[in-house]
């Protein structure tokens, strides 16, 4: 199984030409309109490097989320931000709270950090329990937050995480925090963990997923601890950021009808989807504060349901490779409402 889910190009390599790829979490309105135009008249600065130190990149990042440049870390996708930290930090024992991302393993195993997982449950809709969690804890230098989760879409409130963060601060341990998905949450400027200020949080995001750009590669990370950031420096390879990621995180952070669109887009969606979806047989589902939406199968198993799928021309997400999940679950992105209505109906074809 593909580690981060389905590979189309495989599938389109073994003829499978026309699909709907569901298990990518990528924004359905597409590539922002001003970037394209930008791009378009910008090749010129393809003749030259980039800005070693990408000041006016970072100050872009830094007015986007109310926060100075100097406390900005750009990179290569999220990825780049996530195995700079871990370089960095060397925590020599880690929690991390799952299911999640699957890189986060990946990166701590190459600073030989030891891992512990701490679940999140079902019988909680997948929501961090704080007071458990904080008794629990067993002794450590880290601890990885997804916020919102992938692959649950549950998410954590300000509250909540202050909360956390005051326990962990007391006892010396950092906290790092994946908020890639945190702007498909409604008031997410009110809900971000930069709202704390605080030395002990690192925070990654990334403009892949709300701004539709896998492929152009940018991530950046947010802190307040000048150590970190000038340790992470130390190890980050000169121009990893290229000049049309360079230019996509100075335009699409003010393209603000993009961002109006999409933020009303995914506050119908989201509860349309999980609806609909309820109404299907031999699955369950719960309710997300995102883009996408975790499926238990009640009936059949996660690799005859995405075989089926893609007979049916979709590709899901075979969950069944995230820490403390089995293959009793799928996750489906959510997209368009054209689109979505034929995979719930292929869904549910299977299903019965």
């Amino acid at each position: 199984m593909d580690l981060h889910g389905g590979n189309i190009y495989r599938l389109q390599r073994e003829g499978k030409k026309e699909l709907l790829d569901y298990s990518s979490n990528i924004n359905p309105l597409g590539v922002p309109k001003k970037y394209k135009e930008e791009v378009i008249n910008s090749f010129h600065i393809l003749e030259k490097y980039p800005d070693p130190e990408y000041i006016e990149l970072r100050e872009n990042i830094g007015k986007y989320n109310g926060v100075d440049l100097q406390n900005i870390v750009v990179g290569n996708g999220a990825t780049e931000i996530l195995f700079l930290y871990m370089k960095a930090m060397k925590p020599k024992k880690s929690v991390i709270v799952a299911p999640a991302f699957a890189e986060y393993k990946r990166a701590l195993d190459t600073v030989e950090s030891e891992i512990i997982y701490y679940p999140l449950l079902e019988k909680n809709s997948w929501e961090l329990d704080i007071e458990s969690f904080i008794k629990e804890l067993p002794d450590c230098d880290l601890v990885v937050i997804c916020n919102p989760n992938n692959p649950t879409g549950s998410f954590l409130s300000l509250e909540k995480i202050e909360k956390i963060n005051s326990e962990l601060e007391k006892r010396k341990i950092k906290l790092f925090i994946d908020e890639a998905f945190i702007e498909f949450v409604e008031d997410w400027k009110n809900q971000t963990a930069i709202l704390l200020n605080s030395k002990n949080i690192f925070i990654m995001r990334a403009l892949t997923k709300f701004f539709a750009v896998p492929g152009v590669r940018l991530g950046y990370g947010i802190s307040f601890d000048n150590d970190i950031l000038k340790k992470m420096e130390k190890y980050k390879e000169p121009w990893s950021v290229n000049s049309f990621a360079e230019l996509a995180g100075k335009t699409m952070l003010w393209d603000y009808k993009y961002i109006e669109d999409t933020e009303n887009w995914i506050r119908e969606e989201k509860k349309w989807f999980y609806e609909e979806s309820k109404k299907i047989e031999n699955i369950r589902t719960y309710k997300t504060n995102v883009n996408f939406i975790l499926v238990k199968l009640l009936k059949y198993n996660s690799f005859y349901v995405r075989e089926k799928m893609i007979e049916k021309g979709v590709i899901v997400r075979d969950a069944s490779n995230f820490q403390y999940l089995d293959q009793n679950y799928i996750r489906l992105a959510i997209k368009n409402r054209e689109n979505n209505i034929k995979v719930l109906k292929a869904l549910e074809e299977v299903m019965k």
